[in-house]
């Protein structure tokens, strides 16, 4: 008799743009198009199967851990082969793979990419683990891989999904992080700072300015209403972090995309 064996998928999430551009996602240039043949490319070689995506995100699954760390490698070496050197501010991408296709990994695999601070491809420790099991024990250990601790999955998962509840009100303090997760305020700091490259007003800056831009983007309100929505106490303070952050004034940015 057969034992079936289950086979174990892994999720990998590429963004190809900045979140600016990702957002804009209509520059089909010439660039763009070389560029996408080349993920569409390298991503049926190595045996990826994408779920859906964009001009700018992908949502894949590979059957093989090899193939998906192989193919992020691949894909690594070749956008900065192809990325036009001037054009700095698409020039981005972000991976990250994660074990399983369920909706929390691909979340995860997300979170990864947007959060995690790192001019690498982000995997989690259970990728990892499974990386070395197919190969002997022999992972690749390079400077161009982020492996993602478990304890700061945990950490990633629990201040995302906080972040995701308290993000609109103006009346949270930065502070109040640590005390849900149950850590004093330099512990926080001090994880937060490693796992994302930022102090904590920072993070929580730019979370809202981008679900703010979201809403300008898609005209989700005028700009008063929309700095009122994202948490900021004064659209005269949100239009000028806006503008320190996307280099463009929030009014600016909705004359150019009426």
């Amino acid at each position: 008799q057969m034992s079936s064996v289950k086979t174990i998928s892994y999720s990998m999430v590429i963004e190809t743009s900045d979140f600016l551009h990702r957002i804009e996602a209509n520059q089909f240039n010439l660039f763009t198009q070389k560029l996408h043949n080349g993920i569409y490319n390298l991503l049926a070689k190595f045996k990826g199967t994408i779920i859906k995506h964009n001009d700018n995100t992908y949502e894949v699954t590979f059957n093989s851990v090899t193939n998906a760390v192989l193919c992020a490698l691949k894909l690594q070496s070749n956008f900065k082969y192809i990325t036009p050197k001037f054009d700095k501010s698409i020039r981005d991408l972000k991976l990250g793979i994660t074990k399983g296709t369920s909706k929390k990994s691909k979340i995860l695999a997300t979170r990864m990419c947007e959060i995690v601070v790192n001019d690498k491809f982000v995997i989690s420790e259970e990728v990892k683990v499974a990386y070395n099991k197919e190969n002997n024990n022999k992972f690749i250990n390079r400077d161009d891989i982020k492996i993602l601790k478990l304890k700061e999955e945990i950490f990633l998962t629990l201040l995302m999904n906080i972040l995701e509840t308290i993000w609109k009100s103006p009346n949270f303090k930065v502070s109040e992080f640590g005390h849900i997760l149950s850590l004093s305020s330099s512990q926080f700091y001090r994880k937060l700072k490693q796992l994302t490259g930022k102090s904590p007003s920072t993070f929580l800056r730019d979370f809202r300015l981008n679900r703010a831009m979201v809403m300008l983007h898609y005209k989700r309100g005028n700009i008063t209403q929309i700095s009122g929505k994202t948490g900021f106490n004064t659209p005269a303070y949100f239009s000028k972090c806006f503008k320190h952050n996307f280099k463009i004034l929030p009014s600016k940015y909705l004359q150019q995309h009426t």
